[in-house]
């Protein structure tokens, strides 16, 4: 069976006409009945019982219609999700990214993606910065998310967001948002930070703010994910610096007081492989220079 040859076979099935079959397939009424002749005599069964007034279906043709009918819808789906797929409008992409990233720039990522390409799908990871770029270059993930200033030549990057940091401190602090003047305030409380790599610049700059207040953070507490040291915080075990788009994160008891009055900001950066050829991540990147971040 040719796929021509059951259009042709559904469109009589239809009509149960073949000069008005033939007259919507634009074809001549005598080929039409040669090809539905030759898929009889291919299948050895009758499909029409015909005389001069009705054509009917054998129960047969029956079988055959509604068979045909459901292979040419799957056909049809098939060839445009294909089409889709080809165009980048239909797909997967892998993102990962650090904590604060869904409270600031993930939401309207995706939101814009799903207005301009639906069909689309995201798969999101919370991932730790230093494993990131390997990640992105074994091809683990599409996209990346990252504070951290970096160099390398299979990688492109593009800084998308700017934020202030905060200092965070439990509801019931003596410090508060009205009270606030500098981070000397806290030089005497136990801090919460991440862990300090190597060539760290994310958390030299935390420690640099309390330097230039006259002090050294007492770090009692490490962590890598903002979650944990909110919680632990929330707990009084401490005090924290983080970007100030973590306000936004829960209805922990919480204070989040703005830096405003220090120079340090925190930077987030989107990054992905410069040979990728995926369209799905072309068309992401497409949305991501729609979009504007607010902090």
């Amino acid at each position: 069976m040719e796929f021509r040859q059951l259009q042709n076979f559904l469109c009589v099935a239809s009509e149960l006409h073949f000069s008005k079959a033939a007259e919507k397939l634009f074809i001549a009424q005598p080929a039409l009945s040669r090809q539905i002749q030759q898929l009889e005599e291919n299948l050895g069964v009758l499909l029409f019982e015909r005389d001069k007034r009705n054509v009917k279906l054998t129960p047969a043709g029956e079988y055959l219609r509604d068979e045909a009918s459901q292979i040419l819808s799957q056909l049809e789906n098939i060839s445009k999700r294909t089409q889709l797929i080809h165009k980048g409008e239909e797909g997967e992409i892998r993102l990962g990214y650090p904590g604060s990233a869904i409270y600031s720039v993930i939401p309207p990522l995706l939101s814009n993606l799903r207005l301009h390409y639906p069909h689309i799908k995201s798969k999101l990871s919370e991932v730790l910065e230093d494993d990131l770029f390997g990640n992105l270059k074994n091809y683990q993930l599409d996209v990346g998310f990252i504070r951290e200033p970096f160099s390398d030549k299979q990688i492109a990057s593009k800084v998308i967001f700017e934020e202030c940091f905060s200092l965070v401190v439990p509801d019931n602090h003596r410090i508060t948002p009205d009270n606030f003047v500098s981070l000397r305030q806290v030089k005497d409380e136990p801090f919460i930070l991440p862990p300090r790599y190597t060539g760290s610049v994310y958390y030299d700059m935390l420690v640099r703010m309390c330097e230039r207040e006259g002090f050294v953070p007492n770090v009692v507490h490490e962590s890598n994910y903002g979650a944990t040291i909110l919680r632990l915080v929330e707990h009084n075990l401490g005090v924290s610096l983080m970007p100030i788009s973590y306000r936004f994160s829960s209805a922990m008891r919480l204070n989040f007081i703005e830096l405003t009055n220090i120079p340090e900001r925190t930077h987030l950066s989107m990054a992905w492989r410069k040979d990728d050829t995926n369209p799905v991540l072309h068309n992401f990147l497409k949305v991501a220079d729609m979009v504007t971040f607010n902090p």
